[in-house]
């Protein structure tokens, strides 16, 4: 008797949040993977409550451990706080 595995990718997204990164085109961050490569990566101020708050509840979103939705909060008020939020 075979073993049937089947892969499956499933991707935690929430409502799109749109920010501007510099002087740069508006990009659309579609969940808290994508939101977790900003702040790690893009982001213009690697400090500060809301950002270290975003970090944290991202990377527990991720994990199934914390609420989507609640993590793009957190994300939405880290651009703020960076200025980097599109209107």
């Amino acid at each position: 008797m075979s073993t049937l595995v089947i892969e499956s990718d499933f991707t935690v997204a929430w409502k799109v949040v749109q920010v501007r990164v510099g002087r740069g085109f508006v990009e659309s961050v579609r969940g808290p993977e994508e939101g977790l490569q900003y702040l790690s990566y893009r982001w213009p101020v690697t400090s500060g409550t809301c950002y270290d708050e975003a970090r944290l509840k991202c990377l527990r979103a991720l994990q199934k451990r914390f609420p989507c939705e609640a993590a793009r909060d957190a994300f939405i008020l880290a651009a703020q706080e960076a200025r980097m939020l599109a209107s």
